[in-house]
């Protein structure tokens, strides 16, 4: 009878190794982290999909759908997640303006307000520290996840978390966030409202009992949902959830994604109209050469993204350090009170900062005054999010950029007027920039800011400032603002999307050429004639050579045991047969079909005869060799294949 093993269900993430041909392995563990992926387990999670034998025509007919029907409903909660992620954006908007009314003038209004609005002197450096205190009371007492921007929490929820948040985040994230910016604090609300919205998501599809890729897909439907619904920019909500939070660009994902952004994105327009948060003029590019001073900009934005990584990771470990025990109570309030200080020099600085973010997009300020704000901005946002507030980073991003780009056309455009436009088209620019080269967002930066300004004129000095810093960022730095928190609890997320490699590679790439065992040998003689390692698996050729199955190394030691046992009687069936010529994809989607990890080559014929075997662990080494050849060799070489093809075979 033959021996097999079992290997516990591989999660969502990692079955989609196989399933893309190769295509996105998006999560690797670091050592010593909890969760390992086993190179065994690769082939193994058909029982999470329902599949337990070979298929049959009802199986099979779904690979003739581009994607299956299930997903038209998931699109229908997806809408209704949508819906819920703009009464957020809503609500969090009306909290954060009465806690800025209430601690700043002494009114119980909902009037919009900004606190550089008020001036109360040295009492201001007060203020701030009582969010603080508030928001790091919730997070001691009540949901440690409340720190931080919470996309770090999102994404390592996708990633080994079943797509599944606690409810009471739902709760607890807008009051502590809206507290927070309502007392002073550099965020804006967008962060928030994105991790509130996707934390309905995980809610609705717990409570339907969805999969957890179908959780998934609902999550970031509502954190896309709650960025259309804060900016009016619904396509840059679909592509910050495909960028950050899907791990992937399919449509079964997208499409319901997409359906949460117009339904948030309609219900903002009947709160607050179709008037752009942040109004500004059309710009027009003077000559084509400009572009090249978008691209020095964009090499700027990338040093400062790098250094805003660099020093926020710094304070927070700073802030861990905490003398002061709970360090999560009282490091916020000491937070609050270096932000409330910074605050009183520059009052710009306080709170969402929409209206700076306008003045700036209008030229309102000097090159001067953009430079004093953005630098005051940017060490509001290390010591407040460092200290362990709860907040969102991609407005604050927006005015630290968005005044060294002015500033920086402003000058160019005092010593060339007939040669650089406007300076509002290079703090447009320069935010899109840094938000690109801290988030490893470059796609969603140059849409959200498109959509922002509603110019397609930007287009070009967007990328090219965009596509810049987030080069220059990768190039020195392994971690994005968003992935930092991630790679220090042992996960390493990569962002990159790639071919499946494996699409074009022949099986016998790969193939193990070997003599097959006799199936008549002594267990004890085929051991001291065949050398093996752990883990071989050799073929078993009856006395005609004909294919009669697997023999694994370990099971050569059963001689030990019973001495007049063969070969045969340990003989395996626990495999898959394939032709030379045959594409490595088709091969490993028939190793998943029939649940098997082991492939043996056979040549042509009746009977089949036995030539190697290919084992699920060669799969993944060929598909890291392929891939370090895709990157790293001006010509791709193909290895010669073990066995020569049959003529007509392998297209």
């Amino acid at each position: 009878m033959a021996r097999g093993r079992r290997y516990s269900t591989l999660t969502e993430e990692e079955s989609h190794f196989l399933l893309q041909n190769g295509g996105n392995q998006k999560l690797t563990c670091l050592p010593g982290a909890p969760a390992k992926i086993s190179q065994m387990r690769v082939l193994d999670f058909l029982h999470s999909r329902g599949v337990g034998k070979p298929p049959g025509p009802a199986q099979l007919s779904k690979y003739g759908k581009a994607i299956q029907s299930r997903f038209a409903l998931i699109s229908l909660y997806a809408v209704a997640v949508g819906f819920i992620a703009g009464v957020v954006a809503q609500g969090v908007f009306e909290l954060i303006y009465l806690f800025t009314n209430v601690f700043f003038s002494g009114r119980w209004s909902f009037k919009v307000a900004y606190p550089d609005q008020f001036h109360l002197g040295l009492w201001v450096i007060l203020i701030p520290p009582i969010g603080g205190l508030v928001a790091g009371l919730m997070i001691h007492f009540w949901e440690p996840t409340l720190k931080g921007h919470g996309t770090p929490e999102a994404m390592e929820a996708v990633l080994i978390g079943h797509s599944v948040l606690r409810r009471r985040v739902g709760i607890l994230k807008p009051i502590s966030s809206a507290l927070a910016i309502g007392t002073g604090g550099p965020f804006g609300a967008e962060g928030p409202i994105i991790q509130t919205g996707g934390v309905f998501g995980s809610i609705l599809g717990q409570a339907l009992g969805l999969s957890p890729y179908e959780r998934r897909v609902l999550l970031a439907a509502g954190a896309a949902a709650g960025l259309a619904a804060t900016f009016l920019a619904p396509f840059a909500g679909v592509l910050l959830s495909i960028e950050l939070l899907l791990f992937e660009f399919s449509a079964r994902s997208f499409i319901p994604v997409g359906m949460a952004t117009i339904s948030a994105t309609a219900l903002a327009v009947l709160f607050r109209g179709t008037a752009p948060l942040f109004p500004a003029p059309h710009w027009a590019l003077k000559h084509m050469g400009e572009l090249w001073l978008f691209a020095l900009l964009g090499l700027l934005m990338g040093i400062l993204s790098l250094a805003l990584i660099r020093a926020m990771f710094w304070i927070e470990d700073v802030f861990d350090r905490f003398p002061l025990k709970p360090a999560a109570i009282w490091a916020p309030v000491a937070g609050g009170f270096i932000m409330g200080a910074i605050g009183y020099c520059f009052p710009h600085v306080f709170g969402t900062g929409y209206d700076v973010i306008t003045a700036m997009l209008n030229n309102h300020f000097p090159a001067s005054k953009l430079l004093e704000i953005s630098s005051a901005k940017f060490w509001a946002l290390v010591f407040s999010l460092g200290s362990g507030t709860t907040g969102g980073v991609f407005a604050p991003s927006l005015i630290i950029g968005g005044g060294f780009g002015a500033a920086f056309g402003d000058v160019w455009h005092h010593f060339l007027p007939a040669f650089t436009g406007a300076p509002g088209l290079y703090a447009l620019a320069a935010m899109g920039a840094l938000f690109a080269g801290t988030a490893r967002a470059p796609l969603t930066s140059v849409v959200f800011m498109m959509e922002l300004s509603r110019d397609s004129h930007a287009v070009l000095p967007l990328i090219a400032t965009c596509f810049i810093a987030d080069l220059f960022t990768r190039l020195f730095s392994a971690d994005s603002i968003m992935t930092g928190k991630l790679h220090k609890r042992g996960l390493m997320v990569f962002q990159d999307y790639s071919a499946p490699v494996l699409v074009g590679s022949h099986i016998e790439q790969i193939v193990r050429p070997q003599k097959p065992v006799p199936a008549g040998m002594d267990l004890e003689e085929a051991a001291q004639k065949f050398s093996v390692q752990p883990g071989d698996v050799l073929a078993v050729a009856q006395e005609d050579g004909t294919l009669a199955g697997i023999i694994e190394a370990h099971d050569l030691l059963h001689h030990e045991e019973d001495r007049r046992l063969t070969v045969r009687d340990v003989t395996r069936q626990d495999f898959v047969t394939a032709h030379a010529g045959e594409l490595v994809g088709g091969v490993a989607r028939n190793m998943l079909v029939h649940h098997m990890n082991n492939v043996v080559l056979v040549k042509e014929g009746d009977p089949p005869k036995p030539l190697g075997v290919v084992r699920a662990a060669d799969l993944l080494r060929l598909q890291n060799r392929l891939r370090e050849r895709h990157l790293l060799c001006p010509v791709d070489p193909v290895s010669e294949p073990a066995v020569e093809p049959p003529a007509g075979k392998g297209n």
